[in-house]
């Protein structure tokens, strides 16, 4: 179950990433990370 819970995290960090990256290059805002999300 924990493999499962890692795989789809890293998914969606991955996609957060893509997601803010695309954000920051079409309007040059640099999304904040809330620190939480950083442990």
């Amino acid at each position: 179950m924990d493999a499962v819970l890692m795989m789809v995290a890293g998914f969606i960090l991955k996609v957060a990433e893509i997601g803010a990256g695309f954000l920051s290059m079409g309007i040059g805002y640099q999304p904040e990370i809330p620190e939480e999300l950083m442990k």
